[in-house]
């Protein structure tokens, strides 16, 4: 009986995904200072060239594989001046995955 308890909570476990880190709680400037979701302008953000990078991690801290640097998000996203960084992330038991996201200057029209 135990052992059937034991893997129903396994496998119960296993289908859920759940958020570890909001890019609008950890969005900062190039000078580390906090931006704040009450200052975010997302219409401004849309208009700011985007990189990310991710790693794959096994129980959070045993890594699989990707590159999750500043320098990585910068080449993916062609930019050459990083002006806001942040990072995502999402737990999908055993595995979660982070992602740290940047953004240039803006695009002018």
């Amino acid at each position: 009986m135990k052992i059937w308890i034991l893997l129903l909570s396994i496998v119960s476990m296993a289908g859920c995904a759940t958020s570890t880190r909001d890019l609008a709680k950890t969005l900062r400037y190039a000078d580390g200072a906090r931006v704040g979701v009450a200052n975010i302008d997302f219409e401004q953000l849309q208009a700011r060239p985007r990189g990310e990078a991710c790693t794959w991690n096994v129980l959070f801290f045993i890594p699989l594989v990707g590159d999750g640097s500043l320098i990585t998000a910068a080449d993916n996203g062609d930019i050459d001046n990083i002006k806001l960084t942040g990072e995502t992330g999402v737990w999908y038991f055993p595995f979660n995955k982070n992602c740290t996201v940047v953004f240039g200057d803006p695009v002018e029209a």
